[in-house]
């Protein structure tokens, strides 16, 4: 076995002297391959790949080395003192090395941790691992926020303190000690993630010193580190194989168990390196054991939750609209009823066009500002009594309304809380409160409010129409918010605004976890073109492109969704920050949040910005067709590909009689009997600005205009290839070019090709790229913040998801009215544990809703679905919508 000398002496921490660590672990390798260990200290490499230390194989699947570490050399970094001095903690990981590629293959999941802080009388330690070749998926879920912080949360003032810990651990030592040489101690780990405050972990096993498996002499666990128990017990010389196991019972009668381990026991057994070590370890030998085990739980946990949009939440006290603070009462409702979780639909500001285009939720004009309409203005402070008859006044008639009247909620806001800010600006800037709150938030509060003003006074939020504030620099911004401008109120009223919000829904956050409710937010994939975001930071967005979906079964244009996609190259640059705040930011408030098109993690469908439908969309990024591919095919008629197929036949079949009139307008010809769209409209967007009519025109006009953009917006994409926009003469396939009249009316031996063309780019040559991507991303994503991070993962899935969304431990999305497998209704019992089941989502109606609506072509499959699903179809089922 190898020795590796960590030692750099000097500090005066942790007890003096040096210790050595023996990590074995078991890992299986192939020919050229060894195995490493790097961890958070100077000695393990400080996870560089190429300063981590090399193992040697023992026997065939097991690795191990020796390091001997200065237990009061200065570390740096975490597990540093407040003196400069190790602390005797390590995080450390392994890795498979090939020596012939230089490949490098990280073990999954998160890194391991150690202490070896136990006390005075700390002696060698053998750590006992096995390489991880797959996440603990659910130790990752059940090791974020919304577990560890809500619903299995363990108040400080319950656990048992490190220092106790610590205590119990050295007096284990000093037992072993005593038991003379070739004794040791155990320090057993079990990752349990579901134990209530009045619960504990208990172990027991078949040696006397674990009870001989009698409940009732089981061994108590330390939480200190919780949800990781752990218990150091002394052995004797001889107690090298043994079973044991753990269980959750009641901590005021611990021989009761709850929960049994799921199982056989656990196998404890010591190799004769390992005793050797034992005999020859000074003064004490410590083997650490179970660092990755979980408590086998024989039913997993499942909870269930509420989703809603908080500006549906009205109650007396708001005004028009739902605000944060109604979700108190909301959470009071989960606490009752038994829910664990609280959903709300995205809550940050989207004001850009001042109308009710603003209230649409997924269009925000900043990733971290909050709503203005989700503020209670009698929180702000003691109000006069024309205010606040004012107040009560316009409450009352807003309240009284059968729909959110959000141009009247937001006028109303904005009128008193400009009053409210006049009266206290001289001394709100002096609160110690809002000091904190500036200081924390300036990097996105100073360019939203700023963001507001331009917006204002321009009159409109594209900032390409703000003449030399188009673009701005951080100076610039610096003096254009400074206190002393005449324009400062603009700003002032908007952190006045801005304070207030994170104030109130900081209060709900606060509320919620001392309820044990997990507020969970949503992350909309896209932000507005013209919004702060872009503004500020434009390198990190192409702004010439939109985001958008494929053409599929329910809208057969594909969608547009307005939105710029990401550089993420660019962002890469510094370590995805601009995502890393927006994340810090939600978890502030949240304790999970669902990842909008999770897929746009993977691949986009990226839309240039002369197309209005999403026809004319391709996946990015995407290995592209080149044109000697196409030639090797004998696809040689480029024109005929890229280019809209029209002619007079299908002109006339697509608009009958009005066919000549229509061909005069917009085409011209070409030859071999093909038309062409004329210049002026030769794009989606250009027709539509050529078709727009006045306000004024009729609903006749209206209709025939909409019906004559609709078809010839398909005419326009009846074509089977697109031109990449960056790089000339490569292509992409047309989605879902089957249906188009282009590709129908192909020779047969094009039409075969062109299949093998597009089967191949779809499903088979992009997987290994969009793979990539996910992983590129996603793993960022999650160690952004410790919330519970769940993926919207509908529509057109590529293979990859699954399995990336699996090794990241995000939670998957199962609609039961839209399921993904061949069938009409999904099963909840079939779905994947790691996944949140819903009836409904926010691109449908509610369940009930759809229930109750009846609609004619709706009626069958509602009577199939009661009858393949409810249990009751003796039942009248078509009057009985409370039970829905």
């Amino acid at each position: 076995m190898d020795e590796v000398d960590g030692r750099d002496g000097g500090g005066n921490g942790w007890t003096g002297g040096e210790v050595k660590v023996t990590f074995r672990v078991q890992a299986e390798t192939r020919f050229g391959q060894e195995v490493l260990v790097s961890g958070s200290i100077g000695a393990l490499g400080e996870f560089d790949v190429q300063r981590g230390v090399a193992m040697v194989c023992e026997r065939p699947g097991v690795w191990s080395v020796s390091v001997v570490l200065e237990k009061g050399g200065s570390r740096g970094g975490e597990g540093t003192g407040v003196d400069g001095t190790w602390d005797g903690s390590i995080r450390y990981k392994y890795a498979r090395t090939d020596r012939s590629t230089g490949a490098v293959d990280w073990e999954a999941g998160r890194e391991r941790s150690l202490s070896l802080a136990f006390g005075s009388m700390e002696g060698d330690s053998v750590v006992k691992d096995v390489f991880r070749e797959k996440p603990e998926t659910l130790q990752e879920i059940f090791s974020t926020e919304a577990f560890t912080d809500v619903i299995f949360n363990r108040p400080e003032r319950i656990r048992m303190s490190l220092n106790v810990a610590k205590a119990e651990n050295s007096a284990a030592i000093t037992k072993a000690v005593v038991l003379g040489k070739g004794s040791y101690s155990a320090r057993f780990v079990v990752f349990a993630g579901q134990v209530r405050p009045d619960e504990a972990v208990y172990l027991i096993g078949s040696v006397e010193e674990l009870g001989q498996n009698d409940f009732a002499k089981a061994i108590p666990m330390s939480d200190s580190q919780a949800p990781y128990w752990s218990v150091m017990v002394p052995f004797p010389e001889g107690k090298k194989h043994f079973s044991y196991k753990c269980f959750i019972a009641n901590k005021k009668s611990p021989g009761s168990p709850i929960v049994i381990e799921d199982g056989p026991h656990r196998e404890f057994s010591l190799t004769d390196p390992e005793l050797a070590a034992i005999r020859q370890g000074r003064p004490c030998v410590i083997v650490h054991v179970g660092s990755d085990f979980s408590f086998q739980y024989p039913n997993p946990w499942r909870g269930s939750g509420v989703a809603v949009p908080v500006f549906s939440l009205r109650s007396e006290k708001s005004c028009g609209v739902g605000e944060f603070l109604d979700l108190k009462k909301m959470v009071d409702f989960c606490v009752a009823t038994g829910n664990q979780l609280l959903q709300l639909l995205p809550i940050n500001d989207t004001t850009v066009f001042n109308n009710w285009r603003d209230s649409y939720p997924y269009r925000a004009n900043s990733s971290f500002a909050l709503h203005p309409q989700y503020l209670n203005l009698d929180e702000l402070g003691k109000m006069p009594e024309a205010i606040r008859a004012e107040l009560n006044s316009e409450r009352t008639r807003l309240n009284a309304l059968s729909q959110i009247d959000y141009e009247g909620v937001m006028r109303v806001k904005m009128s008193i809380v400009k009053k409210m800010y006049a009266l206290q600006k001289l001394e709100f800037f002096k609160t110690r409160e809002f000091i904190e709150f500036f200081k924390e938030n300036s990097s996105w509060l100073v360019p939203h409010a700023l963001f507001r003003f331009f917006t204002d006074v321009n009159g409109t939020a594209n900032f390409d129409q703000w003449g030399i504030h188009g673009k701005i620099t951080p100076k610039e911004m610096e003096a254009l918010a400074a206190p002393d401008t005449f324009h400062f109120d603009y700003i002032g009223v908007n952190y006045f605004i801005q304070f207030h919000l994170h104030k109130q829904l900081t209060e709900v956050a606060e509320y919620a976890t001392a309820n044990r409710v997990v507020l969970k937010g949503d992350l909309p994939i896209g932000v507005s073109r013209y919004c702060t975001d872009t503004w500020v930071n434009p390198v990190l967005f192409r702004l010439n492109m939109r985001a958008g979906a494929p053409p599929d079964y329910f809208t057969e244009k594909g969608q547009n969704w307005g939105f710029p996609t990401y550089d993420w190259d660019t962002m890469a640059k510094d370590n995805f920050a601009w995502w890393r705040a927006r994340l810090g930011q939600m978890s502030l408030f949240f304790k999970a949040y669902r990842i909008d098109h999770i897929l746009g993690f993977f691949r986009i469908w990226e839309i240039p910005e002369s197309w209005v439908t999403g026809m004319g969309g391709r996946y990015k990024p995407a290995i592209k067709i080149a044109r000697s591919e196409l030639d090797s095919r004998g696809l040689w008629d480029m024109d005929r590909y890229v280019s809209p197929y029209v002619h007079d036949g299908l002109v006339q079949r697509f608009f009958g009689s009005d066919w000549e009139r229509v061909k005069g307008r917009f085409f011209e010809s070409t030859w071999g009997g093909r038309l062409k769209f004329k210049e002026q409209f030769n794009t989606e967007r250009k027709l539509q600005e050529a078709l727009r009519l006045p306000e004024s025109a009729s609903a006749g006009e209206l209709q025939y205009n909409q019906t004559l953009e609709d078809k010839l917006f398909i005419l326009m994409n009846n074509l089977l290839l697109l031109e990449d926009i960056e790089e000339k003469g490569t292509y992409h396939p047309r989605f879902n070019f089957h249906s188009t009249t282009s590709f129908q009316e192909l020779p047969g031996d094009w039409k075969r090709a062109f299949e093998e063309i597009y089967q191949d780019y779809f499903f088979r040559r992009q997987r290994e790229l969009w793979r990539t991507q996910g992983l590129r991303k996603l793993p960022m994503m999650k160690s952004a913040s410790g919330m519970l991070v769940c993926g919207e993962d509908l529509g057109f899935v590529p293979d990859c998801v699954p399995s990336v969304m699996d090794a990241t431990s995000i939670l998957g999305l199962r609609v039961q009215r839209m399921p993904g497998d061949d069938v009409e209704f999904g099963d909840p019992a079939t779905y994947e544990y790691t996944s949140v089941a819903t009836l409904s989502s926010h691109d449908t109606s509610t369940f009930r809703g759809w229930w109750e609506n009846r609609d004619e072509m709706d009626l069958p499959k509602l009577r199939r679905y009661y009858k393949q699903v409810s249990a009751e179809w003796n039942r009248n089922w078509f009057y009985i919508p409370t039970e829905c």
